[in-house]
This record gives structure tokens, C-alpha cells and sequence, in this order.
């Protein structure tokens, strides 16, 4: 003998999962395309980034927060940074002194997602992963990462190019722990022209 399921349980069943499918699904599967479309890039803006970015810098940076190693919220500091393309084209490696800290990058380009990304760590133990993609003539920048003490750091900014090339300028808001930061207001200059 078979038993069968009453129809209002049944209802109710088919529209939870109806109701889940329209709130829960599409949405991620709009952030998924949204962020494909928006982060994609190719091996030719690869290129154009390092070109862009490579060379010797020296910058204005104020501090958005207290960053172990570096220093406390609102310092001003000079930083110099210098970055070299390798390995063929296909890496930019970089150093950067800011203050007393100083830090390591490495940018490449993931031909299997299509995205090129940035890794730095800092000797205050700070990680940013930058996914970088060009959008209105400006570079954007998706930021995750954690500090030292495992916090999360997330946010989102534009690296602006100017005066051909020799004026670069980082704005954007970032957070900790959900916590806004002040805003990106860092102007570096080329040295190396």
C-alpha cells in the first residue's frame, strides 16, 4: 500500500522551494555575472597595467587606520615604491617603504578567470589582494585581506593616472571588521622620467 502525501504539505513544499529559488538563486548567479563582467581583463590589460604601473615612485600617503609597523591613523608619510616586470611579461614584482614599514607585491594574470590580481604583504603582517580591472579609463580595485591579528580588510578604490602618466592617485573606501575606514587619499609621483 502506497502512502500519499497530503496536497497542503505538498503545496507548501513546492512553493518554499520556489520562493528559495527566486530570492537565493538568481542572486547569487547576478553577483557571479555581475562581477564576471565587471573584473574580467585580458592578457593585453595585464600588460597595460605593468606598463602603466612599472617604474619608481614617490608619494604623499595618510594612513586610513592604525597600521601596525607603519603607523597611526592620520600620519602623514612619504612612500617610495618601485615595481619591474619578469618572467617573460606574464609577473610585476614590487617593493614599497612607507614610514618605518615596508612590503612585497606580485601582480599576474590568471588566464583561466581572466583576471589580473595583486598580492602584498606588509612587515606589519597586513595581506591585500587586489583584483584590478580597467573601467572608464580608470583602474579599479576590489580589495580583500586580513591585518595581523586576522581581522578582515575589504573595500573598493580607483587607481587614477594623470599628466601622462607621472601622477597616479588611489581613492576608495576600505574597511575592517565591517568598520569604514577614512577614505584612499594617496597621490604618488613617477621618478623614473
Amino acid at each position: 500500500m502506497t502512502k500519499k502525501i497530503p496536497t497542503t504539505l505538498l503545496i507548501l513544499t513546492c512553493l518554499a522551494g520556489l520562493f528559495y529559488s527566486m530570492v537565493s538563486v538568481p542572486n547569487i548567479n547576478a553577483v557571479e555575472a555581475d562581477s564576471k563582467v565587471k573584473t574580467t581583463s585580458s592578457q593585453k590589460d595585464f600588460k597595460e597595467f605593468c606598463e602603466t604601473v612599472e617604474g619608481r615612485w614617490i608619494g604623499e600617503v595618510i594612513w586610513i587606520t592604525d597600521w601596525p609597523g607603519f603607523g597611526k591613523k592620520g600620519d602623514k608619510v612619504t612612500a617610495y615604491s618601485e615595481f619591474t616586470v619578469g618572467e617573460g611579461g606574464n609577473v610585476m614584482t614590487g617593493r614599497f617603504y612607507a614610514g618605518p614599514g615596508s612590503g612585497t607585491v606580485l601582480a599576474h594574470y590568471d588566464a583561466r578567470t581572466r583576471q589580473i590580481w595583486e598580492r602584498a604583504v606588509s612587515s606589519g603582517g597586513n595581506v591585500w589582494n587586489h583584483l584590478i580591472y580597467k573601467h572608464d579609463g580608470a583602474w579599479h580595485v576590489q580589495t580583500t585581506g586580513s591585518t595581523a591579528d586576522g581581522k578582515k580588510i575589504s573595500g573598493t578604490s580607483i587607481r587614477s593616472f594623470s599628466d601622462k602618466g607621472k601622477t597616479q592617485r588611489w581613492s576608495g573606501a576600505w574597511s575592517i571588521d565591517g568598520k569604514k575606514l577614512d577614505p584612499l587619499r594617496d597621490v604618488f609621483r613617477r621618478l623614473d622620467e
